[in-house]
């Protein structure tokens, strides 16, 4: 049986038990209706002898025909009474008794009438001793009926007394077996459910270990078997899955390899012919100068600025194919030193130019001075060139602390951006200003984004068109014994 048959047998059992327990209730308390009816019959009976023999009594003294009429009424009773108790008898000891009840009340009607025959008037001359007799034999029957009734009486209550604790012991019985039956389903279930649940968190608990996970074995023909069975295929998909998964990343970083050696062989292959068109517009220009017009000059010229330009973009290739080959070194570095050092080292750039440059204190984080250096060294590089048009160029560098993390931000009164095209700014090769309006390749804040998730810190951008530039790159507060 499954598990679902159980559960759904356990559910209707109760059901089952209340109707059960609802009918042997009611057969139960109509069966002690009945015994307490027959006392009660066997009570009034009693009640109706004791008031025949009054009436008899005065009906001998006075002979008057209401007590002749009373008699009769009583005798009726009786005999209607006698007949409710023999239609409801069915044990045999019962029914012998109520016949001798029956023969004996017979009597008792028997000597009423030959009393009441003596009252007729033309029988009113007769000795007195033979009414005196017949009043002594009805008197007497009637005190030998009465201890038969009592006897009814007390066997009927004690008969509902005995029933009523019967019944209560079937109800407690009915209580209990439904309770070993509820007991004998459940117990199985849930050591079953407990065993398959325990051998499905061990497995679940293996999975993803390494190795091959092993299968799900639950004996049976149940619902957790086919849960085991189900379990088993889905491993099968996890490890196929793993495997197809492994053989696409084995492919990737292949592919991964191969073309970061393309991008360096290419790099490399492509710097020495354009150094040489560069070094011999060099010489073109030294040595046929006086023999060029303006525009011969200028197409010279145009051709070794596109020739210097290609170069840039291949340093920045170059620079981005390191970015991604890096292994990070945390190391704890003072980043107002790391921003002055680069602020420095770009004095060529802002040389000669009203520029106001501020930096508080940054405090001290752990990243890698390698890849944190290129980041200010781009972000600061950035600012320099999109304000060189401003007139003072303003740059400040700033901090700000964050539950588990620290922003460090590079605002300039630059140029600025459209902020609908924010999402671009760190994607590679992608460009929000002409070639002839800045200088540059597009691979700058990309090498700054790959460098600062690296970090598993995140980049973002803020500014307006010809109101600045706020850029800002978090990282997170890690513990010199978690690096």
């Amino acid at each position: 049986m499954g598990i679902k048959a159980k559960l759904k047998l356990i559910g209707l059992l109760p059901l089952v038990m209340a109707v059960v327990f609802s009918l042997t209730f009611y057969r139960g308390q109509d069966r002690l209706d009945r015994f307490h009816e027959r006392a009660q019959l066997a009570e009034q009976m009693l009640t109706e002898l004791r008031q025949l023999e009054q009436v008899s009594r005065r009906f001998v003294e006075s002979r008057v025909n209401s007590g002749r009429r009373r008699g009769y009424r009583l005798l009726e009773q009786l005999d209607g009474q006698m007949l409710t108790l023999k239609v409801s008898a069915s044990s045999p000891s019962l029914v012998e008794l109520l016949n001798e009840m029956e023969r004996r009340l017979i009597v008792t009607r028997i000597h009423f009438m030959n009393l009441d025959g003596l009252s007729v008037p033309a029988l009113r001359r007769l000795d007195r001793p033979q009414g005196h007799d017949v009043a002594r034999r009805l008197f007497q029957s009637i005190g030998e009926l009465q201890p038969f009734v009592q006897h009814l009486h007390s066997l009927s209550y004690a008969s509902a007394d005995a029933y009523s604790d019967q019944l209560w012991v079937t109800e407690f019985g009915l209580f209990g077996g439904s309770a070993v039956v509820v007991l004998l389903l459940t117990h199985p279930m849930l050591k079953r459910v407990a065993t398959a649940i325990q051998a499905l968190s061990l497995k679940t608990q293996k999975v993803g270990g390494g190795g091959a996970p092993e299968g799900l074995v639950l004996a049976g023909e149940d619902e957790f078997a086919q849960l085991a069975s189900d379990f088993n295929r889905m491993l099968q998909r996890l490890a196929e899955a793993e495997q197809a998964r492994e053989r696409r990343a084995r492919e990737l970083e292949e592919a991964v390899k191969d073309l970061e050696n393309f991008s360096y062989s290419v790099s490399h292959d492509l710097r020495a012919p354009l150094r040489a068109i560069d070094g011999f517009i060099g010489i073109l220009q030294e040595d046929y100068a006086v023999s060029l017009d303006d525009e011969g000059r200028r197409l010279f010229a145009v051709v070794s600025d596109n020739a210097k330009r290609m170069e840039r973009l291949i340093d920045d290739i170059l620079a981005l194919s390191r970015a991604g080959r890096l292994d990070l070194d945390q190391l704890e570095i003072d980043m107002t030193d790391l921003v002055e050092e680069v602020w420095a080292s770009l004095s060529d750039e802002w040389s000669g130019r009203p520029v106001h440059f501020a930096c508080g204190q940054l405090g001290a984080q752990r990243c890698d001075p390698r890849a944190i250096r290129q980041v200010w060294q781009n972000l600061l590089a950035n600012a320099v060139k999109f304000t060189r048009d401003r007139d003072p160029a303003v740059i400040e560098v700033s901090v700000e602390r964050l539950p588990g993390a620290v922003r460090y931000s590079v605002k300039d009164n630059g140029a600025g951006f459209d902020p609908a095209y924010s999402n671009k700014l760190f994607g590679l090769f992608l460009r929000l200003h002409g070639a002839d309006e800045f200088e540059g390749a597009g691979v700058g804040l990309a090498i700054v984004k790959r460098f600062v998730e690296k970090h598993q810190g995140h980049v973002e951008a803020r500014g307006a068109v010809g109101e600045g530039a706020a850029f800002s790159f978090t990282l997170p507060t890690i513990s010199a014994d978690h690096s």
